[in-house]
């Protein structure tokens, strides 16, 4: 994980932005690579939560968490899909469409 910042500073000293398009593609290119990880990791916390809640035996304790879990992935999940909707909506109010 470390290394993802290094390869984004090596490819932005390789390729120098000259222009508003290659710097609206790498911002692109960014938020697409942070909003994959993001689903990855949702929805790791969804299949995490669902081992808590079937391994909790009974216990109110962890299935009290387990619930909060799969709350808090929900809450994340839509937040992020509202997230998405910024990027169009902002483009088109800046190119007056």
């Amino acid at each position: 994980m470390k290394l993802i910042p290094l390869i984004l500073v090596a490819h932005a000293q390789q390729s120098s932005l000259t222009s508003l398009t290659q710097v609206e593609s790498s911002v692109y290119r960014i938020v697409n690579f942070l909003y994959t990880t993001f689903w990855i990791l949702a929805v790791g916390a969804l299949i995490w939560a669902a081992i808590l809640f079937l391994t909790a035996g009974g216990d109110r304790e962890r299935v009290t968490k387990a619930k909060r879990m799969v709350l808090y992935a929900c809450i994340a999940a839509a937040v992020a899909l509202l997230a998405t909707a910024i990027y169009p909506l902002t483009y088109n109010v800046l190119q007056g469409k």
